[in-house]
């Protein structure tokens, strides 16, 4: 796994960025010709972006937000972590328009990808709703994620699509909704009037179905103390908002395209697909539709993000149910009565931290961490964070045999001993970190 800063040409524009490498076929690119926006090189020019935070103003037809920042005034981008086991990359940004005016003065955003070797990485939007000035009037709405596919020069979203499932939808239970491109609808429509069954759903999976390349997923839980939302302003449901666009929603102001002459968005033609930059847009998902209703500031929303090079879908459920089910985890000093999560002695718990898809433990005056790991689901890659660590390279005991080294990868900064592990569990294991 590399984790680098390099200057990368494409669509005929050229701009530094930085590319995450994990062990897939896939890689993580932040690059100022994309206004440093986090996306997904799938290979061949095809790239995915689960969007940005966004808002619109009723004062004017402007969209708020970092893609309009075509010179960069406001987005950067930096390397927090890198290593073997993981890297993590901050992206920070404001909601603007094409005029480089922010929405109610301060509207910002910071964005915070934790990503594995595996090639899967948890998405940390955390929102700054402005409060500066009135400038903008009260918002539309507020959009947290949005499924895009970006297709560079000499590419075209018709022939890099799966016709039969351009795009997936799944809940926890494995049931789908599968959709054809173009995209089955006559204009931009709640999914709520089309599919009312997903109103009871808690876990949302959405896949967009590519041929010859791997599919571009992401996945998020309908828990307001990890997703915030208000319930939909359609259906009465308690759901977050969702749409799916209309057929062949395909533009061309973004990326690679410094363009500043226009108002909210730039349609593609067809005959433009292919010999422009293009992205296509499938579902957004929203905080709410409520006029003037705004965020907390700050309001913080995860997700988990990846792609999957297999037809099947049961791995993905898998992997998705593995991240918003943690296992248990019991060492020597949890309390014996309660199940709070009192802990005391040397080996601390201190709990799953889902922002990082990590086990976190801390050390105090040991050397060794010892614990077990009873798996709720079958929990997939599992991540072992060790604050005040003191050794070296750590060796890794399973059920009391040494692991294999190809089977985890580890970092250490000092503080934290960080441990990536290939492993898939069902039954209780016995994990030691010496």
């Amino acid at each position: 796994m590399r984790t680098r800063r390099m200057e990368i040409t494409m669509s005929n524009m050229k701009g530094p960025s930085i590319i995450v490498e994990p062990d897939a076929p896939w890689r993580f690119v932040f690059w100022s010709g994309a206004q440093y926006v986090a996306c997904l090189d799938l290979g061949q020019g095809v790239w995915f972006t689960p969007e940005w935070l966004e808002t619109n103003s009723p004062d004017d037809l402007h969209c708020y937000e970092p893609i309009m920042d075509k010179r960069c005034r406001y987005s950067r981008v930096e390397i927090l972590e890198s290593g073997d086991a993981r890297a993590r990359v901050k992206w920070h940004y404001a909601c603007c328009n094409v005029k480089y005016e922010i929405f109610h003065g301060n509207t910002e955003a910071d964005e915070y990808y934790t990503i594995y070797p595996d090639g899967i990485a948890v998405r940390k939007l955390v929102a700054w709703p402005g409060d500066e000035s009135d400038f903008g009037g009260n918002s539309n709405f507020w959009q947290v994620l949005e499924y895009i596919l970006v297709n560079h020069v000499g590419t075209r979203p018709d022939q890099v699509l799966r016709q039969d499932e351009a795009f997936m939808l799944m809940n926890e239970k494995g049931e789908k909704i599968s959709f054809e491109w173009p995209l089955p609808t006559k204009g931009f429509t709640p999914l709520c009037q089309l599919y009312p069954q997903i109103k009871n759903w808690e876990l949302y999976i959405g896949k967009v179905g590519l041929k010859d390349r791997p599919s571009p997923f992401v996945a998020f839980f309908k828990n307001p103390r990890f997703f915030p939302y208000e319930p939909c302003v359609y259906c009465g449901g308690d759901h977050p908002v969702l749409h799916l666009f209309h057929p062949k929603a395909v533009w061309k102001h973004w990326p690679a395209n410094p363009m500043e002459n226009f108002v909210l968005a730039v349609e593609a033609e067809e005959d433009e697909w292919g010999r422009l930059p293009t992205h296509t847009s499938f579902l957004d998902c929203n905080y709410t539709s409520v006029p003037s209703h705004v965020p907390p500031r700050p309001s913080s929303w995860l997700f988990l993000i990846g792609a999957s090079a297999s037809k099947s879908d049961e791995h993905l459920l898998e992997l998705v149910k593995s991240w918003v089910t943690p296992a248990r985890i019991e060492t020597e000093y949890q309390s014996r009565r309660l199940d709070w999560g009192l802990s005391y002695g040397p080996v601390l718990y201190e709990g799953y931290s889902l922002s990082e898809r990590a086990y976190v433990f801390r050390l105090e005056n040991t050397d060794s961490l010892k614990f077990t790991m009873k798996p709720v689901v079958k929990t997939v890659n599992p991540v072992i964070r060790v604050e005040n660590w003191r050794g070296g390279a750590p060796r890794i005991r399973f059920n009391s045999k040494d692991l294999d080294e190809k089977d985890f990868k580890w970092q250490f900064d000092g503080q934290y001993l960080t441990v990536w592990t290939k492993l898939e569990l069902t039954s209780p294991v016995e994990f030691a970190v010496e």
